[in-house]
């Protein structure tokens, strides 16, 4: 028997156990978490016949893992798309909401009359976006550089800073000026190594999936201004994909209970903090301390643990100050079980986001209109993000009554009367939000150099490859497999 100890109940943990039992059922594998429940950031809850999904409500189908995993648990039939109405999504300018314009991929306009139509943008800021095709690539596409520096080289400091930043950084509950576009959307920058250019790239995907004539090749100027010039002759582009959004219909806590379901008794152990792991004087091993005072000893331990809570356990001081030198952020999700017939918006997208400049909160979304099954009939239910790098403090020093009264207060200022909520649910989500910002890549091959010096000591979860769920269950059957590798 070998043991193997995960710290770590969340997805990336459960996924690992999951992993390691499933290909090979005698591994004597043990999950220490030291809260009450299993799931991490993944909670669903019911509540006067609403659904409500506290952290994630849904992963990305385009990164296959995910959806394998849910194959594998038998659990795939179950998975829906956002409603088709949700495919809008709204952007605050100057107090009042602006649709996204149509052809928007991540961030990047590629049809050139709704980007020219909209109020989101000034008409220099448009300007600049439409010749996004005729720049040039970046002088030194290696070098790291932050999400909204990026955006505003390629499409202008408008759409960068009003639209792509609290976008793309939303995700991470971040500040655009801070995090790494290469940490976090390396495909843009794939297409601007491949195009030239990230909106001829997006065409020639969008054409090629759908059959389409194609725009010439990579080249010199020549060959980005004739892309460009089909670009501004396009009528329309070729059919919308499907959303790339998938989730249980029951809510993303189905997942976590089909991975807790496949481990055998005694192998999930909540309510067990860790307080170390330290190297043995036996060839091989390893021994984890528990705060109650058990010393398991162990082949592998696999720290699936924030990274903050990982630099406290190991063995390593320079691991340690590296795992403690990734920073994260702090949020909460508001909640509020509204009656529909109160609510003043017509509540005809997914939500909305905001800038800095605009709002206080990050960004909002309409449940009850993203996903069906969400609330009664005759019922809406509103989901507001607050904290982040943006506001760090607010998570931090308000009563969850005080996020609610600030929550509700941003919401009726941007949509309208919300009416008086049945209920409200807030879940706290403090140091939860991992930052890779500039230079985290360099970091994470400073983290590998270190873990190589530690024999059967592993990382992996959001602070490091990835934070959405499919990046989390690639990273723990990688570590599986390494572990499975060795004799």
């Amino acid at each position: 028997m070998t043991r193997v100890v995960i710290v770590g109940a969340g997805v990336t943990g459960l996924t690992a156990a999951w992993a390691l039992r499933r290909a090979r059922p005698e591994l004597d594998v043990v999950v220490l978490e030291s809260r009450s429940r299993a799931g991490g950031n993944v909670i669903s809850v019911r509540e006067g016949g609403f659904l409500i999904d506290g952290g994630p409500d849904a992963f990305i189908r385009t990164k296959p893992d995910a959806v394998q995993l849910c194959r594998e648990l038998g659990i795939a039939d179950t998975l829906a798309a956002p409603r088709p109405e949700s495919r809008r999504v709204y952007v605050v300018r100057r107090g009042r909401l602006r649709e996204l314009p149509v052809g928007m991929s991540l961030a990047v306009p590629t049809r050139l009359g709704p980007l020219f139509g909209t109020p989101l943008v000034s008409w220099r800021g448009k300007l600049d976006a439409a010749l996004e095709p005729l720049r040039p690539a970046g002088r030194d596409l290696a070098e790291d550089e932050s999400i909204e520096d990026f955006f505003a080289r390629r499409v202008g400091r408008d759409l960068a800073r009003d639209v792509a930043g609290p976008l793309l950084a939303g995700i991470y509950a971040g500040n655009p000026r801070e995090l790494s576009l290469r940490a976090t959307f390396p495909q843009l920058l794939d297409l601007e190594a491949k195009h030239g250019s990230l909106t001829l790239g997006l065409l020639r995907a969008a054409r090629a999936r759908a059959g389409g004539p194609q725009l010439p090749p990579r080249g010199g100027f020549a060959a980005r201004l004739d892309g460009a010039l089909q670009l501004a002759r396009a009528p329309a582009p070729p059919a919308e994909p499907e959303s790339p959004f998938l989730a249980p219909r029951l809510g993303m806590g189905k997942l976590v209970e089909a991975l807790a379901r496949e481990l055998p008794p005694g192998a999930l152990r909540l309510g067990t903090p860790v307080r170390s792991v330290r190297v043995t004087g036996r060839a091989a091993r390893l021994e984890v301390l528990v705060e109650s005072g058990t010393r398991l000893e162990a082949r592998h331990v696999v720290l699936a643990c924030p990274a903050h809570a990982a630099s406290a356990m190991v063995p390593d001081e320079r691991l340690a100050r590296e795992l403690g030198g990734i920073e994260y952020a702090s949020t909460a999700t508001v909640f509020f079980a509204l009656d529909r017939a109160q609510v003043a918006h017509p509540l005809d997208a997914s939500g909305f986001i905001a800038s800095e400049r605009e709002s206080a909160l990050l960004a909002a979304t309409w449940v009850s209109t993203k996903w069906e099954g969400r609330a009664p009939a005759g019922s809406v239910l509103l989901r507001a993000f607050v904290g982040g790098r943006r506001d760090p403090r607010r998570v931090e020093t308000s009563t969850d009554e005080q996020l609610a009264r600030f929550a509700r207060r941003e919401l009726e200022r941007l949509m309208g009367p919300l009416g008086q909520p049945r209920f409200m649910r807030v879940f706290r989500w403090e140091r939860a939000n991992p930052q890779p910002v500039v230079g985290h890549l360099a970091r994470l091959k400073r983290l590998a150099a270190c873990v190589a010096a530690v024999p059967g000591l592993h990382l992996a979860g959001a602070a490091y490859d990835g934070v959405g769920i499919p990046d989390c269950v690639r990273q723990a059957r990688a570590v599986a497999t390494r572990i499975l590798a060795e004799p």
